[in-house]
């Protein structure tokens, strides 16, 4: 586990790369009078040597963001004084294995690494002060009479470990935990937009232990968060919401499979579903009909035989349409939600 697992918050005034076997783009952070350095892993030193990545460039989760603004600049102490800004990959549905992308460190061609991804973000922040950063990971310092390594400020302050920090098997082990992931986000307060940044080895296990953080074999289920996620994204006013989904269900005679979505009707008045469809993340569509009543629910059985929404045990999305085939919903889900045959995920 993570000794001093903390959120940085502050400007951007330098920006340097170590040119070693296990580089790093390095950030120096300016906080209320104290320079700070982020360390971020750009390479793994194990094989495979390329991390995955996420980049965000319209991040939405106001529970997290405005809490973010609300902080002083400099280290905040996570699980002393804001556990719930906790960030746990796994299981806090920001993000999901199948929404990273492998990307080498450095290779010729515009918009191909990490480099190209990470350094625009951190030039436009040298440039304006109104561009916040904040950096989750593990803190170390202050280092007395120890200048910063690579801006040679004193004492030496920063973070590190800014990306998954669980489901490692090998030497690194020992840091594993759940509630303790790393990330980078930015704030841009002249036109209050987000970017996020999520990092990790691609050695790592995204089925851990709840307790542990631990890897745990792809069978055993129950360790992810045992609910999916609403995806950020402009939607219809709508009133009929996806809350429920039978993805893994035991087999029935023949191998057949019964996968289910429920779906709720919120309002105090019934909602006709008549040309709404359920659609899965390949486009496969089945068309509703029917009426639910106020504070109704649903269950509907998918037709995948008719060439109906078929639900990937690896991860995925289902998507509610209107009759104008609007987005009315669309909640997502990953492997870990589908490890215990049988057992239905919640939205």
């Amino acid at each position: 586990m993570l000794k001093n697992y903390k959120v940085l918050k502050g400007t951007a005034s330098a920006l340097a790369l170590d040119d070693d076997n296990d580089p790093h783009i390095e950030i120096r952070i300016e906080a209320n009078g104290i320079s700070y350095r982020i360390a971020l892993n750009v390479r793994s030193k194990e094989s495979p040597h390329d991390l995955l990545y996420a980049n965000i460039g319209d991040f939405k989760h106001p529970a997290l963001t405005e809490a973010l603004e609300e902080l002083p600049m400099g280290l905040t102490d996570i699980r002393k004084d804001h556990p719930e800004l906790a960030i746990d990959y796994v299981r806090g549905g920001l993000i999901e294995r199948e929404d990273m992308n492998v990307a080498p460190f450095q290779l010729s061609g515009p918009k191909n690494d990490l480099r190209d991804f990470i350094e625009p973000i951190v030039e436009e922040g040298i440039a304006d002060s109104d561009v916040h950063f904040y950096a989750f990971g593990e803190a170390w310092g202050p280092e007395n009479n120890k200048p910063d390594q690579y801006f040679h400020f004193e004492p030496g302050n920063g973070i590190h470990d800014i990306h998954m920090n669980q489901g490692d098997g090998g030497s690194f082990k020992a840091t594993n935990g759940p509630n303790q992931d790393g990330a980078l986000l930015v704030h841009f307060n002249d036109t209050d937009e987000w970017a996020a940044i999520f990092l990790c080895f691609q050695s790592q296990n995204w089925n851990t232990d709840a307790a542990t953080g631990h890897p745990v074999s792809d069978g055993r289920g129950g360790q992810g968060r045992g609910e999916g996620t609403r995806r950020p994204q402009p939607i219809v006013a709508s009133s009929l919401r996806i809350i429920a989904a039978l993805i893994n269900p035991v087999n029935g005679a023949g191998g057949t499979e019964a996968e289910t979505v429920t779906i709720i009707n919120r309002s105090d008045m019934a909602a006709s579903l008549d040309g709404w469809k359920l659609e899965d993340e390949n486009g496969r569509t089945q068309t509703l009909s029917g009426t639910l009543e106020a504070g109704e629910l649903r269950t509907i059985a998918l037709d995948a035989r008719s060439g109906g929404p078929q639900l990937a045990n690896r991860g995925g999305d289902i998507i509610l349409r209107n009759t104008d085939g609007a987005v009315a919903d669309r909640v997502g889900y990953g492997k870990s939600e589908t490890a215990n045959e049988g057992w239905t995920t919640i939205f």
